[in-house]
């Protein structure tokens, strides 16, 4: 058994395991936006897919006829999505820093606003991003996101395994000192003919709380609601899903 520590998140390894184990949140959550999208009537135009990952939302969305632009930092799970997606447009960049073009529909699925891959991600960076996107977004076009909040800690469990045929996977979610912060330490064994390759990963999230995010929603000028489940999918524990609206604007006259 050879051991080895990566420093990219989402290297290779743990962007395979991802994609081949847990993308049921995203495919829930394509879903959920497709319908809300045909229930707006927003039927075509682009949609725009911060840490879009290994493109999951990306090929359903694409299915249904919509353009798609993700964006996401992990080489590796841009790779996967250029292949799961090949007539998506995909970006290598940081989603608190990037251009987001005209869009009806933006989506930042599994985390992705609380995750510390970029180290200016804090609330006016947050505040940044949620204005860029109401900017972005058309009259009636819908953010469909999702965040962990301090119940990630208290709520959830503190370890949780995973077993398949071809790798196994430890997730520790630990609390620190410094308030609303969590460390993620994930540690996973890949089978590699009769051994196994064992590659950990530390992800540092900031953890948000849903009242104030409500608030700045409401001040930008979205109408909204918040949920613990993407349709029949639960959220993960201490994880809550915000749709939220770009108020129609009324024709001049």
């Amino acid at each position: 058994m050879s051991n080895y520590k990566t420093s990219e998140h989402y290297g290779r390894a743990l962007s395979h395991i991802h994609d081949t184990g847990f993308t049921g949140v995203a495919e829930a959550a394509a879903d959920m936006l497709i319908s809300r999208l045909k229930d707006s009537q927003l039927s075509h135009g682009r949609v725009t897919d911060l840490g879009c990952g290994s493109g999951t939302l990306a090929r359903k969305l694409l299915d249904q006829g919509y353009a798609v632009e993700g964006i996401d930092q992990s080489d590796s799970m841009l790779a996967l999505a250029r292949s799961h997606a090949p007539n998506a447009v995909f970006r290598h960049e940081s989603l608190l820093e990037c251009e987001i073009p005209p869009s009806i529909a933006v989506c930042a699925i599994g985390e992705s606003f609380n995750y510390l891959f970029d180290c200016n991600n804090n609330d006016e960076a947050l505040d940044r991003v949620l204005h860029r996107v109401h900017q972005s977004l058309e009259s009636g076009g819908i953010l469909m996101f999702d965040i962990a909040t301090p119940d990630r800690i208290t709520k959830a469990p503190a370890k949780t395994f995973y077993n398949t045929q071809n790798w196994t996977t430890l997730v520790e979610n630990i609390h620190l000192e410094t308030p609303m912060m969590m460390t993620r330490k994930i540690s996973s064994f890949i089978k590699d003919g009769e051994y196994y390759e064992r590659v950990d990963e530390t992800h540092h999230l900031r953890l948000i709380d849903p009242d104030m995010l409500a608030h700045r929603l409401t001040m930008l000028g979205f109408e909204f609601e918040m949920f613990e489940c993407y349709g029949p999918t639960p959220l993960p524990t201490g994880c809550i899903g915000f749709c939220a609206y770009k108020r129609n604007i009324p024709e001049p006259g």
